[in-house]
This record gives C-alpha cells, sequence and structure tokens, in this order.
C-alpha cells in the first residue's frame, strides 16, 4: 500500500510519536510493543467509522455504539500501562477488548450474536504478535472458551447473508485502518534505515579520506622525525668524535686515550694477554718553532702524526698525548715486539723527507716502552713508559727503550 508524498510524511511524523520507546526498551520486546501501539492506535481511529456503521445498520445502536467507543478508554489505557513499562499488562488490555467484543450481547442483549463469532480468530492472532511465547497458549484458550460460548449461546448457522456484510465491513474497517497505520510506520522505518545507511556510508566515506590523509601526514612527520633524529644521531657521534679526536693531526687525543688504555687494561689482565704502551716526543722540536716559526711547527707535527701513523699495525692505535708528545697503545704486543715496532716507526720518521716544508729539516723521536708484565696499575704503565723516555732523551735522543728489555 502507497500513500502519496505529503501524507507519507506527516503519518510518518505522527506515527513516530504514536510508537515512540524509550532507548532502554530493546529486542523483542521493543519490537511487540510498536506493534502494540501502532495496532491499538489503528483501533482506535477505526472506532468512530465503525460507530457511525454500527450506528446506521446495525439494530439498537444505543446498546453498540458504546460499546464500540469503549475502545477510546482502551487505547488511552494501553497508553498510560506503556508509559509506566507494563508491556505485557497493556497488551493483554488490549486483547481484553477482542475477548469482550463476543461478550457483548451478554451486557447488552441478553446473548451474544451469531457474527460475534467473526471477532474472534483475531485473540490468537494477536496474542501470537504481541504477547511473550508463554502467554500466547493463555491467549488461545481464551479464544477457545468465547467460541464455545458463543457457538452454544448464538445460532451461527442462522446468520443472514446482510448481518454477515455489516459486520465484515466492520472487521474491514478495523484491519484497514491497523494496515494504514503500520504500513506508514514501517515505510518510515524503512526510510529511516535508508537515510542511516547513506548518512553511514557518507560517514565511513569521509572516515576513510580522513584516515587516508591522516596516514598521510603519520607518515610524512614519522619521516621527518626519522630524518631528524639520524640527522641528530650523527651530529652526536660527530660531536662526541670530535671531543676525542686532536684538531691538528686528526689523531684521537688524550680523553680517548684514558678510557681506551683503561679498559685494554682491564682486559690483559683479565685475559693474560700482554699490552704495551710506547710515548713519542719528537726530538727538539722546541728549536723548530723558534727557527721555523710555530706555523710551521704545526705541519711538522702533522707530518710526523701521519709518517708514524703509516708505520704502525692495524691493532695498534696512535694518539697525541699534547705538544709534541704522542703514545702507541699495542694490545696483545710483549715487550720485544714493541720494540721492534717503534723502531721502524723511529727509522721511518728519521728518514723522512721534510722538503715540502721545509728545506734540509730533519725529525727525529725518542721512544719510551711499558708491558703489563712490569706493572699491574695503569698508573705504573704510564709511568714506567715515560721514564724509559726520559732515560731515551738522557742517552742522546733517537732511541727506543724498554722498561723490560732495555736499549733497542
Amino acid at each position: 500500500m502507497e500513500i502519496p508524498g505529503r501524507a507519507q510524511r506527516i503519518g510518518r511524523r505522527w506515527s513516530e510519536r504514536v510508537i515512540w520507546l524509550p532507548p532502554q526498551v530493546i529486542g523483542a520486546q521493543r519490537r511487540r510493543t510498536q506493534t502494540l501501539l501502532g495496532v491499538a492506535t489503528a483501533v482506535a481511529i477505526a472506532a468512530v467509522p465503525v460507530a457511525v456503521v454500527v450506528g446506521l445498520f446495525i439494530p439498537e445502536p444505543a446498546q453498540n455504539v458504546p460499546v464500540v467507543l469503549v475502545g477510546l478508554l482502551f487505547y488511552a489505557s494501553i497508553r498510560l500501562l506503556v508509559s509506566r513499562s507494563l508491556f505485557t499488562l497493556a497488551a493483554w488490555v488490549f486483547l481484553s477488548y477482542f475477548c469482550m467484543v463476543p461478550l457483548n450481547g451478554f451486557l447488552v442483549a441478553g446473548g451474544p450474536s451469531p457474527t460475534d463469532v467473526l471477532f474472534i480468530p483475531v485473540i490468537p492472532v494477536m496474542a501470537a504478535v504481541l504477547l511473550p511465547a508463554r502467554h500466547v497458549l493463555v491467549a488461545i484458550g481464551v479464544a477457545l472458551l468465547d467460541l464455545v460460548v458463543v457457538s452454544q449461546t448464538a445460532g451461527v448457522g442462522q446468520v443472514g447473508v446482510s448481518e454477515l456484510t455489516i459486520y465484515s465491513m466492520i472487521v474491514l474497517l478495523t484491519v484497514g485502518a491497523a494496515a494504514l497505520v503500520l504500513t506508514v510506520v514501517i515505510d518510515g522505518a524503512f526510510d529511516d534505515v535508508t537515510a542511516t545507511r547513506v548518512e553511514a556510508v557518507r560517514l565511513a566515506d569521509e572516515l576513510q579520506v580522513a584516515n587516508s590523509e591522516l596516514e598521510g601526514r603519520v607518515r610524512s612527520r614519522t619521516t621527518e622525525l626519522a630524518d631528524a633524529l639520524q640527522r641528530e644521531q650523527r651530529l652526536s657521534a660527530q660531536l662526541a668524535e670530535l671531543t676525542v679526536r686532536d684538531a691538528l693531526t686528526g689523531l684521537h687525543n688524550r680523553r680517548h686515550m684514558d678510557d681506551t688504555i683503561d679498559r685494554m687494561f682491564r682486559y690483559a689482565l683479565r685475559s693474560g694477554h700482554p699490552l704495551s704502551l710506547a710515548i713519542i716526543d719528537l726530538d727538539d722540536f722546541k728549536r723548530v718553532n723558534d727557527r721555523y716559526t710555530h706555523l710551521v711547527g704545526d705541519q711538522v707535527l702533522r707530518e710526523s702524526a701521519a709518517v708514524l701513523e703509516d708505520s704502525i699495525r692495524g691493532s695498534d692505535e696512535l694518539v697525541r698525548m699534547g705538544g709534541e708528545e704522542f703514545a702507541l697503545l699495542m694490545p696483545g704486543t710483549t715487550g720485544e715486539e714493541a720494540v721492534t715496532v717503534c723502531d721502524r716507526m723511529r727509522a721511518t720518521l728519521a728518514a723522512h723527507h721534510w722538503d715540502s716544508i721545509v728545506k734540509g729539516i730533519s725529525v727525529t723521536a725518542s721512544f719510551g716502552i711499558a708491558t703489563t708484565g712490569t706493572v699491574r696499575e695503569v698508573s705504573e704503565l704510564v709511568r714506567a713508559a715515560d721514564e724509559q723516555l726520559l732515560r731515551a732523551k738522557r742517552m742522546g735522543k733517537n732511541q727506543v727503550l724498554c722498561a723490560s728489555v732495555g736499549a733497542a
């Protein structure tokens, strides 16, 4: 059944008020109660035209019309009970109206009419729709009782065609009104569902777009943060490296040596492997600064560091202690081996040509060596190497002396 657009919109707004329930009423209870309100409203609407039909076509309208119009009172009672959340009781009140109609004849005419049988099938049908399952059997029993009473007291087989037609019109009016109300309610429900689905699709699309934009921003921001973190790590590593590097020669500095020698020394004690330390000092370097200026002296220091570093092994580490003094850490190296390494460095430096800096200049170095075989503390190791360096200086310079093996 279709209703014109304007009437449908008006009917939908009206039906929304008719079947409105609190949100906490959910599930089957909500569906049954909304159906009850819709059908009860339809019956109440049909009461007026039914009363007109009864008044025009049924004998003794003064007795029958009030019974029809009492449906309005039942409707008011149903609305009151529903507002108080007495849903099942409201459904029974509605069914009691249809139970009363077949028995109306006992109240006003001394007995029921044969056409009252037409109203009895409504009882179990409505019960199945409106009541919980455990109440339906009770409603069917009431309908059967009504049927027995009417069949025994009224001549069902003696119903005339005209009388049957009139009562059929009454039933059709009631059913038609119910169909109208329920159609409007169902149409409204489908429209609401459609509108909700369309809105849900729109919101889903917007959410997907928003998620895509957010994911893009997050990826972009994550990339930026990762790049910034890498830059910061690189800068931190560079800064940390700068703090342990000598700016003039590019070698590690005294700070790095202090950390490294302590670690190497502890490992040597634990493992039993030897550790040798050589302290190297350029001979008569002050005369280079005084004669050729500090700028030339810096060039000589850089060149000396390069020559010495090219002469060491891969496991050794050369550091600049400060001024013209260097240190060489030689893990896993005995005193004899250290002397061999340092003597090769001494000879290479002494044979180096310095013409690219200053013609006629020569540079030599003295070496003092100590190993863990003769000392048990880092400070003792450094002191022993320094003492051997002083001995090498006193003995004529350009020499390699070791605390455990003597002069080279």
